[in-house]
């Protein structure tokens, strides 16, 4: 691992180090072979991992904060794109989970940690919560619950190729036709 530079001095030095650290545990992970899922899976442990992480709990919470991070970030752009929200949630799970597929595959074989729980319903309520599937009112058990239930149901999506510039696309089809169309310039005779 090459984060092992000098000790952290202040708080944003901490938080620049524990950072590349990470990057290096998953830098490490996309190195690991897919075939075999117990060495794939397996979390990795070493002294620069253990100047930054108090146990291997900490480094699950951390690998699947950043899961998390991602997964809001990506369901927040399917929704603004897309009209059906059952279908943009799967097609965004699918996508961070293509993205950061090993560090999926950490986090399912260390699903029941218990360090993870509380985290995992979170992210199943995120879910739940962007499919329409439950409302900010429902309990965490149960939004939880149907996030999961979504999750399993839709964990064979596969998600298309995109091709260069479809946001800009999909950003500008609005505005090509409708009412709100300008017309066509024309062009200055001479």
């Amino acid at each position: 691992m090459n984060a092992s530079a000098a000790r952290p001095q202040n708080a944003w030095e901490t938080y620049r180090h524990r950072a590349a650290v990470l990057r290096d545990v998953i830098t490490g992970l996309e190195q690991r072979p897919e075939k075999n899922s117990e060495q794939s899976s397996g979390l990795p442990w070493n002294d620069v991992i253990a100047e930054v992480f108090t146990d291997r709990a900490d480094l699950l919470v951390a690998l699947h904060d950043l899961w998390s991070r991602r997964l809001a970030a990506r369901l927040d752009l399917a929704l603004e794109l897309h009209d059906i929200p059952e279908a943009s949630v799967a097609e965004a799970y699918a996508a961070v989970a293509a993205d950061l597929a090993p560090v999926r595959r950490v986090l399912d074989a260390h699903a029941h940690h218990p360090a993870l729980a509380r985290h995992r319903a979170n992210a199943d309520r995120m879910i739940a919560l962007a499919a329409g599937l439950a409302t900010v009112g429902d309990p965490l058990a149960v939004s939880a619950a149907r996030g999961a239930a979504f999750r399993a149901r839709t964990a064979r999506v596969v998600v298309p190729a995109r091709r260069d510039g479809w946001l800009a696309e999909r950003l500008t089809t609005p505005f090509t036709s409708g009412p709100f169309t300008r017309a066509p310039r024309l062009k200055a005779s001479a």
